[in-house]
């Protein structure tokens, strides 16, 4: 049949993804053949492998990094790289259905509650108020900015990227050249606009749910979020990290929600029509992390404001290892894998305030957007509630 470009999922989960793979599927039952590549911060080659490729019967593929992904788009575009890539894929495949499956956890017949404390001292924010950030400075992000993921997670660099600049290895050099050329134009120029809001909520939990009052009346629920517990010790949900309904205790928990990405689509496309793909995927990948970045530092001075600052000596690069007390999660990863959460969310904070809306699908636009829940608790920990 006919032949098309890859389908490219950056960072898109169970939700988004199989929307895509419908779309492809639909094509390729017209007859148009389309090869899905998949990569970005929120996908694994395991999680490729195990949850997309058996919704669809054609190619898919896993790209770790932006150059890994350019290389499998060269080897698309040549038919015997392709029936390769195919027969690879087929044989994965094979090999899977004839590994022996992991019997199924046993379903919880009572009712459990991880180890955590809940003797922990309740952290009571200043106040209740929404924060709006409207351009925030771009110097004050950069030092947040994760080099590792933009270097060598967004752009290919392997290896170390602190220690490639500091022996002056000419590509890690070339590629930080770039970066700090956007960088500065983005500062002169205004091309980087980062906006971010933040709230802190009275909550409690009651079981596996979390409930999140009305700070003008917390006699009135706003919304329940329902977590999944792990099946297995040590039995973590995210509820165990509040206060629970029973103890009369009020508790509290933080939203975020940043951008760095309004018209960055725009800027990148012109850059590629130009012919200068570097610097258009390098200005996508910086945008990412801009927002990351802001992610980070909002996170921080919500730290310091509800009452736990960092120590005076923690490194930038421990808090890029969420080395801090407490911890903020994004909906659709591992402890809270429901992406529709994102709707409660949005109406709990309006981010479109701030140039962000959701999609059908619940993805953010622009993409370099961040939304995040947090937790104040001593003992929280990030996990993955599928744990066997």
């Amino acid at each position: 049949g006919k032949k098309a470009d890859a389908i490219g999922l950056s960072g898109l989960l169970v939700k988004s993804a199989q929307q895509m793979v419908l779309t492809a599927q639909d094509l390729r039952t017209a007859g148009i053949d389309v090869p899905i590549m998949v990569g970005g911060a929120a996908l694994t080659r395991k999680f490729t492998k195990t949850r997309i490729r058996p919704e669809y019967d054609g190619l898919v593929l896993y790209a770790k990094d932006a150059m890994d992904g350019l290389d499998l788009a060269n080897k698309l575009m040549n038919p015997q790289e392709r029936a390769k890539l195919a027969e690879e894929m087929r044989e994965e495949n094979e090999a899977a259905a004839a590994a022996p499956q992991k019997p199924e956890l046993p379903q919880l017949t009572r009712a459990v509650r991880s180890k955590i404390s809940q003797d922990a001292p309740v952290y009571i924010p200043p106040d209740l108020e929404r924060h709006v950030l409207r351009n925030y400075p771009l110097g004050h992000i950069i030092p947040y900015v994760n080099m590792q993921m933009l270097l060598g997670h967004h752009l290919g660099l392997r290896g170390s990227v602190e220690a490639q600049l500091a022996a002056g290895e000419p590509r890690a050099v070339e590629l930080k050249e770039t970066v700090d050329g956007l960088l500065l134009e983005a500062t002169m120029n205004g091309t980087i606009r980062p906006h971010a809001m933040y709230r802190f909520f009275p909550a409690q939990s009651r079981g596996n749910d979390i409930l999140i009052y009305d700070p003008e009346d917390t006699g009135k629920v706003l919304h329940t979020f329902t977590f999944p517990r792990q099946q297995v010790e040590p039995y973590l949900c995210l509820a165990d990290f509040l206060k629970s309904v029973d103890s009369g205790i009020m508790d509290y928990v933080g939203f975020l929600v940043v951008t760095a990405g309004q018209g960055i689509r725009e800027q990148s496309e012109e850059l590629k029509n130009k012919g200068d793909y570097l610097r258009s995927h390098a200005l996508q990948a910086l945008a990412l992390e801009v927002a990351e970045g802001l992610a980070e530092r909002v996170h921080h001075m919500m730290r310091d404001t509800w009452g736990f600052p960092d120590p005076a000596d923690m490194t930038m690069k421990q808090r890029h290892g969420a080395r801090y007390q407490g911890i903020r999660v994004s909906f659709g990863y591992p402890a809270c894998p429901d992406l529709e959460d994102q709707g409660p969310l949005f109406k709990l904070m309006s981010p479109e305030d701030i140039g962000v809306h959701l999609t059908d699908g619940f993805m953010m636009e622009p993409e370099a957007s961040v939304s995040a829940m947090v937790f104040a608790h001593p003992e929280a920990q990030y996990f993955n509630v599928e744990k066997a």
